[in-house]
């Protein structure tokens, strides 16, 4: 067997033939990806423009119409305060609504408000900032912290 020797030079040849149609590929390649890189900044620009203009159009109505409506408001809360106090007070009747909460197990029910006194009296503290209560119905027991002392109690 007879081994053909190459030179360097036909080596470079076939590099240069073998480099030439990728390049032109990837040529290809990069100008295709320009060109929706492209498509994809116009449809952005289109949608920012679309989003900016309410809001331009907003802004230059929201001017005219503040306008508008600072007179008269200033006129309506000279003439009817008392109105305003009315309204008021009905809010706060439905925040201070009565709560009650019961448990109910088997034939057994707690008050929740029961069970918070109770745990008050044993735990024989005068004020109590902080209080976490655990019922357990299944065993009739609570567990009670009162500020970082804990207890217990039967029911």
């Amino acid at each position: 067997m007879a081994v053909k020797k190459t030179s360097v030079k036909d080596l470079a040849e076939k590099a240069a033939a073998v480099k030439k149609p990728v390049e032109k590929k990837a040529e290809a390649v990069k100008a295709e990806v320009k060109a929706e890189v492209k498509k994809v900044e116009e449809k952005v620009a289109e949608k920012a423009e679309a989003v900016k203009a309410p809001a331009k159009a907003a802004e230059k109505k929201a001017p005219a119409k503040a306008a508008e409506k600072k007179a008269p408001a200033k006129a309506a809360e000279k003439k009817a305060p008392a109105k305003a106090a009315e309204k008021k007070a009905p809010a706060k009747k439905a925040a201070e609504a009565k709560v009650e909460f019961f448990v109910e197990y088997h034939d057994g029910q707690q008050s929740v408000d029961a069970l918070v006194a109770k745990a008050k009296e044993v735990s024989g503290k005068k004020s109590i900032k902080a209080l976490n209560i655990y019922y357990q119905p299944e065993n009739n027991k609570v567990y009670f912290v009162a500020d970082g002392t804990e207890g217990s109690f039967d029911l």
